[in-house]
């Protein structure tokens, strides 16, 4: 009973620190910049906020109408397209709890809180980074829109498959123009890497439409390095590569018109060719890695707030994107 006492004594003191301090406003700044694709996106205005809505309905261009040639005194007769249809993705919605224990307290002594605090904080900064970023829940998961638990991740929207699979709700199998492009290396990258990602991009542009991440693996990213400097002889880390990106800690070179760069989320024998334009990650404001109010537990000796996060990863037009296979044997 004791412990709780001494909580409830600094349950307004905590709430203080929390204004105060100004660590909130950091909380998403700080997750979407510690990872090399959540930066580049961020970077390449493809992070964006949005508010209330039932779930994240789009339109799709999925056929144009008909362009002809007529002669002067034709008779001209109009056939009517139906050039859109609807996709929708879900909200999905992560949480990392902040807890602090009354011991938590007794040992910090008064005053020192602040560091306290940011201690915990810094640690669900780690954990909602890791979720975010990473290919379990986050932006390179296998999630779609069967649940809101998972983020609509690259391995479901640039699947292993162009022609089966839902993604926003609608099937590849029945629209081609809903279908992501594809490109595998097969053998040791020495073989036929570049080859085959310089075939990849080229299928990923459309006219003045054209890819502006590549996001690979490690392995894929260092075989490309060592390709690269085997047959020009030279090491070129840094050609055509994006400073600030650099001036970060992520290692990026580029690759035609993209950005080439590895981030540890990325599975094995994967590697996405990305235009922002249409691949997005939507954040609903008002839940944008925001920390709730701290709660007193009625039966426990401790003090629980959620870092709160809502949003999805969504594409607009599978066609503009692709995945590059199996790259990660030199």
């Amino acid at each position: 009973m004791a412990g709780n006492l001494s909580l409830t004594r600094t349950y307004n003191r905590i709430s203080t620190i929390m204004k105060d301090e100004a660590l909130e406003p950091y909380l998403w700044d700080n997750v979407s910049s510690r990872t090399a694709y959540l930066y580049a996106m961020k970077a390449k205005g493809a992070i964006l906020e949005k508010g209330g809505s039932d779930d994240l309905p789009f339109k799709i261009l999925k056929e144009l109408p008909t362009t002809v040639g007529y002669a002067d005194d034709e008779v001209l007769t109009p056939v009517r397209a139906d050039p859109y249809t609807r996709i929708k993705f879900l909200w999905k919605q992560l949480a990392c709890p902040v807890q602090v224990t009354g011991l938590d307290m007794i040992m910090t002594g008064e005053g020192a809180e602040p560091d306290l605090l940011q201690a915990f904080i810094e640690a669900a900064e780690i954990s909602m980074r890791d979720a975010v970023g990473g290919s379990s829940i986050g932006v390179f998961s296998s999630g779609d829109e069967t649940a809101r638990t998972s983020i609509t991740g690259l391995q479901n929207i640039l699947s292993t498959s162009t022609t089966t699979g839902l993604v926003g709700q609608l099937s590849r199998a029945t629209l081609a123009v809903w279908r992501h492009q594809l490109a595998n290396v097969s053998s040791a990258f020495d073989t036929n890497g570049i080859n085959r990602m310089t075939t990849l991009y080229r299928q990923c542009t459309r006219a003045d439409e054209s890819p502006d991440l590549f996001v690979v693996n490690g392995e894929t990213y260092d075989n490309y390095l060592r390709e690269i400097t085997r047959t020009y002889q030279t090491m070129i880390p840094h050609r055509d590569s994006d400073s600030m990106m650099v001036d970060a800690g992520f290692p990026n070179v580029g690759f035609n018109g993209a950005l080439l760069f590895p981030d540890d989320g990325v599975p094995a024998n994967a590697g996405y060719l990305i235009n922002t334009k249409y691949i997005n990650i939507i954040v609903r404001q008002g839940r944008n890695a925001e920390l709730g109010d701290f709660v007193k537990s009625n039966n426990r000796d401790d003090l629980v707030a959620y870092v709160f996060w809502a949003g999805n990863q969504i594409c607009k037009g599978l066609r503009y994107n692709g995945i590059l296979q199996n790259a990660d044997t030199y």
